[in-house]
């Protein structure tokens, strides 16, 4: 087997070993980003909805409260208890009792902080429909905050606070008499919770709040509460990926060097591909003319030598033989150029493989093949046209004969009928 058989099965090998690298990094690139959009985008289906959970939690709670009342001759009670009607200038303060629940299926660290918050707002009463009507004021005031932590499964915080209503009452009735329109104001107090969390690597933050609603336009009032349902989450091991910094810097990192091994892969692929037509024709003329080419490793001075140039192998080939004298085979550029020379007195007979004329040649002769193609149409739709004429001019020599046949029937036939009516007429 002679040295250019084997380079070039070198190369087939080196190919197919590329092909195999690129195809293990493509499969892991895909992996990877597979797992990276699973995990960022679960699913959220009924099906799926409890798998890859790492923990499960919940939160609740409430403000409750009792109204203290100012002492006067008609309710012998210190304080009336929560969900009853009040008289709005009986109310001597409010005492809240703000409470948060925290349950987890696992136990996980949390940090968080707790804010209990007044909202004075005050409404122009434009119309019957409350929800329409604009805001004109609002106050807002911090009654107490603080921050909290813990490591469980189980958290629970509460407190007390006194919220008088006479200084709200007082800003509400100061802002009426200055504006002089008919409005209406309450206070929003909420309880306020914000948390973060890890369990496992995976990080989550949440929050809840609890609110409770107390009028102060009318004579009688109601408090309201609102959101104060439990509320339910789940951690799952997208999260991972999500919060955990650490994992995604990796995940990215490895998707990156990936990515750059696909490309330099590719290159080397695409650069064996392009030297395939070369390499074709060098394999072909080595292996068939073995036995008259000599492959040498130095070229000779041509300063000394009327240089040649043969424009067909065959003849080189054929001068070869004729003066009985070998092909000499130097490769002046790896893989990009080679000469094939025979050697008489003082003249050089050279045959250049070049592989960029190689690649004209072969895009010379795909565009000779496009524009054979094209020709070939136009011949074929001249063809269709010449026959479609010929049609058309036979079709109409056809029906002017029929015409002129339908003439003729038509006048024989009048003839024929002005002699019967004429016989007619004679014998009458």
């Amino acid at each position: 087997m002679d040295k250019f058989t084997k380079k070039f099965q070198s190369v087939n090998m080196k190919k197919v070993i590329i092909s195999i690298f690129l195809v293990i990094a493509l499969v892991v690139q895909f992996s990877f980003l597979s797992y990276l959009f699973k995990a960022i985008t679960p699913d959220n289906s009924k099906e799926q909805e409890d798998q890859n959970v790492i923990m499960k939690y919940s939160s609740s709670g409430d403000i409750d409260y009792r109204v203290y009342l100012k002492k006067n001759d008609f309710i012998n009670k210190e304080y009336i208890g929560s969900g009853e009607a009040y008289i709005l200038n009986l109310i001597d303060h409010i005492q809240l009792f703000p409470t948060y629940n925290f349950k987890s299926s696992e136990k996980t660290k949390v940090n968080g902080n707790s804010r209990l918050v007044a909202k004075l707002k005050v409404y122009y009463r434009e119309s019957s429909d409350k929800s329409s009507n604009p805001e004109v004021l609002k106050k807002e005031i911090t009654l107490d905050e603080k921050t909290f932590n813990f490591n469980d499964s189980k958290y629970s915080m509460n407190g007390s606070y006194d919220i008088s209503l006479d200084s709200y009452l007082s800003i509400l009735n100061n802002f009426q008499k200055e504006v002089k329109i008919a409005m209406e104001g309450y206070i929003e107090v909420s309880y306020e919770t914000n948390f973060n969390g890890t369990i496992g690597g995976a990080s989550y933050n949440d929050k809840y709040e609890s609110t409770l609603k107390i009028p102060l336009s009318t004579s009688v009032i109601k408090l309201d509460k609102s959101n104060s349902n439990e509320k339910t989450s789940k951690v799952r091991e997208g999260d991972l990926v999500k919060t955990n910094k650490t994992v995604l810097s990796y995940i990215v990192i490895v998707n990156i060097i990936v990515f750059m091994v696909v490309c330099v892969l590719l290159k080397k692929l695409f650069m064996f591909t392009n030297k395939i037509e070369y390499q074709r024709l060098m394999n072909k003329l080595l292996r068939n003319y073995d036995d008259i080419i000599v492959n040498t490793s130095t070229m000779i001075d041509t300063s000394n030598y009327t240089i040649m140039e043969i424009t067909e192998f065959k003849e080189l080939l054929n001068l070869s033989r004729e003066l009985l004298l070998p092909i000499m085979n130097y490769e002046v550029m790896k893989d990009k150029l080679t000469w094939f020379y025979v050697i008489r007195e003082n003249i050089l007979y050279r045959y250049i493989v070049s592989a960029a004329k190689l690649e004209e040649e072969k895009q010379s002769k795909e565009e000779k093949s496009v524009k054979n193609k094209i020709s070939n149409n136009d011949n074929f739709k001249n063809k269709v046209k010449n026959i479609e004429s010929k049609v058309v001019e036979f079709l109409k020599k056809l029906l002017i004969n029929i015409k002129n046949l339908f003439v003729k029937i038509f006048n024989k036939a009048a003839d024929f009928i002005k002699n019967i009516i004429s016989k007619i007429k004679k014998n009458k």
